[in-house]
């Protein structure tokens, strides 16, 4: 029963987004999840044998084909780059392999019973078919998020990116490491525990979407500009407030430090005085003499 151990914490993972998060409110995330929910299932229905082994095998395919499909338009999403993909015309590339894997013997065409309790495909003659495209559709991905990382005005949707990518981490370490001792003979439960790296997945892909989630995330990313951001602000609460009985605090000292540090922050964000002045919701003038020199 060990075997199902994964699969099972990455169904409980999903539960856990679909109740307790606003993915619903997110059309691609949304449909990302139902997708992922769906290959969960079917695992554990594959691990419990209820019978019809070929057709649930079949449709855990079709549901995989969806995954590394929205994957691809969630990522587009999250990058604001590749609106092809959200056009309804890129659906008919998943919804003609789906096809083909639930009629045909040509990619899928039997199962094999594994000692873990689990069933795999018996490749069809076409079956590489379903590799390059599951390949394509997670470069696709990644590239996608890779490109943001080169971004130099928008820090917002480079963070986004970045959040992203660490998201998908997992996801292509255990692919790294599994397929080659899948390669070697080794028994690995190879779809539980990429179900399992997907969900990890999600919740990143879900906290890039919020600002305070993403900042937070960003506060642990060695070299970020947000980890710098709150390090300075750290430091400056403990040097300032790093105080011994009888000690008298200078509020004078302390808030004109803490006020340099956000505006040189905001600066950071912002490609004119104008709009940094609008961030800080102060006129120009009045930053133009914050900033000069004391």
């Amino acid at each position: 029963m060990i075997w199902i151990l994964p699969s099972a914490i990455a169904l409980l993972i999903k539960l856990f987004l679909f109740f307790y998060s606003d993915v619903h409110k997110k059309k691609y995330f949304f449909i990302f999840l139902l997708s992922t929910f769906c290959m969960n299932q079917l695992e554990l229905i594959a691990f419990f044998r209820f019978g019809y082994d070929l057709i649930t095998l079949k449709l855990y395919y079709c549901a995989a084909i969806f995954t590394v499909f929205y994957l691809a338009v969630v990522c587009a999403d999250i990058t604001q780059r590749g609106r092809f993909m959200k056009s309804g015309l890129t659906l008919v590339a998943p919804s003609a392999l789906s096809a083909a894997i639930l009629f045909t013997d040509y990619l899928v065409k039997g199962v094999q019973l594994l000692p873990n309790g689990s069933i795999t495909r018996i490749a069809g003659d076409y079956y590489f078919i379903f590799q390059i495209y599951a390949l394509a559709a997670v470069t696709l991905a990644v590239s996608l998020l890779i490109v943001n990382l080169f971004l130099k005005n928008d820090y917002h949707l480079k963070a986004k990116s970045i959040t992203a990518l660490i998201g998908f981490s997992p996801f292509i370490a255990f692919i790294l490491i599994l397929i080659p001792l899948m390669q070697a003979g080794y028994e690995v439960n190879m779809a539980g525990f990429s179900s399992l790296s997907i969900s990890f997945m999600l919740i990143f892909f879900i906290s890039a979407t919020d600002k305070y989630k993403l900042f937070t995330i960003m506060q642990f990313v060695p070299f970020s500009h947000s980890r710098a951001q709150y390090l300075e602000v750290r430091s400056l609460l403990r040097r300032r407030l790093k105080l011994t009985a009888g000690d008298v605090v200078d509020m004078k000292a302390f808030l004109r430090d803490f006020e340099t540090l956000i505006i040189k922050h905001t600066y950071h964000h912002a490609e004119t005085q104008k709009e940094a002045a609008r961030r800080l919701n102060i006129s120009e003038s009045n930053l133009s003499r914050k900033v000069a020199p004391r």
